[in-house]
């Protein structure tokens, strides 16, 4: 009774990207990592049409957030410095600032609400 050899050529690369596809054997001498590498390289090679028309149906049907162009007239608009202070912000501030937001209201630099 003779036994089949149940393992596989030297030099193929077994993942489960290759179980899914047919398996692409490599020259023998590569390292596990190099192996990866080269099976990732052939793989996009080998779907980079379907990837890219993937992107296009992709970009047609969802849209792109506004962005503020570049260049020297496109600044960002500023945030708004708030102008009012609450009990809440006096409260949960360090002594420091706290003593600073006093000396604005107090001053009339900054309104105060309850």
């Amino acid at each position: 009774m003779t036994r089949k050899d149940q393992t596989e050529p030297v030099g193929t690369v077994d993942n489960q990207e290759s179980r899914k596809s047919p398996k692409i054997v490599v020259s023998g001498n590569l390292s596990n990592a190099e192996a990866r590498r080269e099976y990732q390289r052939r793989y996009y090679q080998m779907h980079k049409e379907k990837a890219k028309e993937y992107q296009r149906q992709y970009n047609l049907t969802h849209k792109k957030k506004a962005r503020i162009g570049r260049g020297k007239g496109s600044d960002a608009p500023r945030e708004v410095i708030r102008t009012t202070f609450n009990t809440t912000d006096l409260m949960h501030s360090p002594v420091e600032k706290t003593l600073r937001m006093l000396e604005k209201i107090i001053s009339g630099e900054r309104f105060f609400t309850m």
